[in-house]
């Protein structure tokens, strides 16, 4: 997850990334708040309740692939 903020920073120039999971799906929640997503709204993904996550990319501008 490190290199793909990494590179949408860095090679892309985007600001920011948005995901979504659904509600009964705690595995992924758990990836995207340790990768620093939080929560924006909720959302319906194929008529299943989930939430919206976004992540900020400045902090990771300046850091290497490693």
């Amino acid at each position: 997850m490190r290199e793909i903020l990494t590179l949408a920073a860095t090679d892309y120039g985007l600001e920011a990334l948005t995901a979504a999971t659904t509600a009964d799906n705690p595995a992924s929640r758990a990836v995207l708040t340790r990768a620093g997503f939080v929560p924006v709204g909720d959302t319906d993904l194929d008529g299943r309740p989930g939430t919206r996550y976004q992540v900020s990319l400045g902090q990771w501008i300046g850091c290497s692939h490693a």
